[in-house]
Order: C-alpha cells, then sequence, then structure tokens
C-alpha cells in the first residue's frame, strides 16, 4: 500500500489556513476544517471524498453535478459523498465545521480484501446521505486524530477497515446499485471490540460477550451485514495493522510485526497475510519503497 503521493484535500487552496486539523495514514487522509461561506466549482480528484458535519447549527447546502442539482441541511448522522473523478458546483451558506476522509479507490479495495475486489462497485455520489455506520467511523476516526492518534496509526487505520467494509462490502455500501443499511447494533459492539483487542488472543465467545448475543446470531448477521465471516474479518483487521506497521518501521522483524499485529504464530501470519494480498509479507515489504524519512 503506497502512501499518498501528495496531500489529498478538497478545501480550496485560498481556505488552506482554515484546516485545523490533517492527519495522514498509508491508506487514507483524515481531516477537519471550517470555512465558508462557499460557492466554487470543485474539480474531479481521483480520490473519494467523504463529508461529515460537526456542527449543529441551522445549514443550507448543495450542489450542482451532472446537470443535477441537489440541496439538503446535512443532519449530524448524513454524509455528502463526492466519487473519485466527480465534479461539481458546490455552495453552503455559512461557516461549516467538517470532518473529511480521502481515500483512492485502490485503497478501499485493498482494505476489503483480495475476496472483495469483485465486489466492491462504484462509490455514488450523495449530498446529504443518511448513515449511521459511517457518521459513527467518521466520528471515530476524528476522534482519534484529535487526542493525537495515543495509540499509534493502527487504531485509525483498523476503522478504516470497517468503513471501507460498509462502504464495498457484499452490496451493503454506496454503491451505485444499493444504499447504506445501519449495521446492528451488536455487530458494532463486536467491531468494536476487535479494534480495540486485535493485538490480544480472542475467541467467539469473548466477541460474542463483548457483544452481548450469542455466538450463533453474531456469525449469522456479521456475514449477512459484512459480507464475511466474523474470523475473516479479524484477519482482515490483523493483516491491515500488519502491513501499516511493517510500512512503519522497516528495521523492525516480521516476527515481531506478526506478534504485535495479534497473530499467534509466524506460519499463520504469514498464510493470512498471502491470502489476503497475493504474496508473502516479506515479499511486500521488498517491494514496499521506504519513505524519505526512512532513507535519511
Amino acid at each position: 500500500m503506497d502512501a499518498p503521493a501528495v496531500v489529498m484535500t478538497r478545501v480550496p487552496p485560498w481556505f488552506e489556513d482554515k484546516v485545523a486539523q490533517r492527519r495522514l495514514h498509508s491508506a487514507f487522509v483524515v481531516e477537519q476544517s471550517c470555512f465558508g461561506p462557499m460557492a466554487d466549482m470543485t474539480p474531479g480528484m481521483p480520490f473519494h471524498h467523504f463529508g461529515l458535519r460537526l456542527d449543529r447549527e441551522p445549514l443550507s447546502m448543495g450542489w450542482d453535478m451532472d446537470g443535477h442539482r441537489s440541496g439538503t441541511s446535512l443532519p449530524p448522522d448524513h454524509v455528502s459523498i463526492i466519487p473519485a473523478g466527480a465534479s461539481a458546483k458546490v455552495w453552503w451558506d455559512r461557516p461549516v465545521d467538517f470532518a473529511c476522509l480521502y481515500f483512492t479507490p485502490a485503497a478501499l479495495s485493498d482494505a476489503l480484501g483480495k475476496e472483495h475486489i469483485g465486489v466492491r462497485g462504484d462509490v455514488a455520489p450523495a449530498i446529504g446521505q443518511s448513515s449511521p455506520t459511517l457518521s459513527f467511523l467518521m466520528r471515530a476516526m476524528h476522534a482519534d486524530m484529535l487526542a493525537g492518534s495515543p495509540y499509534g496509526a493502527l487504531v485509525g487505520e483498523s476503522i478504516f477497515v470497517s468503513f471501507a467494509a460498509a462502504v464495498g462490502g457484499a452490496g451493503e455500501g454506496f454503491s451505485r446499485k444499493s444504499g447504506c443499511t445501519p449495521i446492528d447494533w451488536r455487530i458494532r459492539r463486536a467491531m468494536d471490540y476487535v479494534h480495540s483487542n486485535f493485538r490480544e488472543p480472542m475467541d467467539l465467545a469473548s466477541i460474542a460477550q463483548a457483544s452481548a448475543t450469542s455466538a450463533f446470531h453474531l456469525c449469522r448477521s456479521f456475514r449477512a451485514a459484512m459480507g464475511c465471516s466474523l474470523w475473516q474479518y479479524v484477519t482482515r483487521v490483523r493483516v491491515y495493522a500488519a502491513r501499516a506497521r511493517m510500512e512503519r518501521e522497516p528495521t523492525s522483524t516480521l516476527t515481531h510485526i506478526a506478534m504485535a499485529s495479534g497473530f499467534d504464530s509466524y506460519s499463520g501470519f504469514i498464510a493470512a497475510f498471502k491470502a489476503s494480498c497475493g504474496i508473502t509479507p516479506s515479499r511486500y515489504r521488498r517491494q514496499t519503497p521506504l519513505t524519505q524519512k526512512d532513507r535519511l
């Protein structure tokens, strides 16, 4: 997974000083800004843009896209979505405090895992789409950024796996053929538990207990909602965390990275990594270019 070559943002250059926070991860960018009123053309960019309003004051906003005009008050549990390559004339009537998430189509496929690449679909534009699930996950990434990522980048990056699953997983995301179905609160609890404990040994019973449901119901409902089994999801989170750690810690041994990412054996790490990424960890490391900081 390549780090962003340039800063992904849709904040106009003349409003750059209004960006309060920006956190660059290996596959995505989280940003908070407050600016406006706004009435300008936003050009097509090679990345998706998901926006979430943080304040609760009355708002009127809208856009002209592909000859269609849409408007919204963008309630707190709604998100705005500008897909990669889309351009629009966007406006709103006052300074707005936004949390924004930017990521490329390749990063979405990457986070979903090898087995989901064929089902992710295209992300559809939405000026104000109701989605408690994506709102919840974006607020979690935003809160981690504001806290200074006290547990490192792994928390935000594991939340992004959940976000990708909600956006592009098995017809439950914002594809051009479907809307987003809010995730059952028990599944959300299971995801929270996995994100908080993926470095530690865990079993189905402990996840079900944290989710206040039976193991049978959790397995069935998790697969129906997320398009993968619970253990595939846990493995995906651990592999994604391992990849991020490999890029940040080029001198750490793969054994150390495997153990720090929650794998109980090096052989299990290799098998899971290859199943998810199509190559072994050692080959992935050889193919991943060092950052400029690593070369100094």
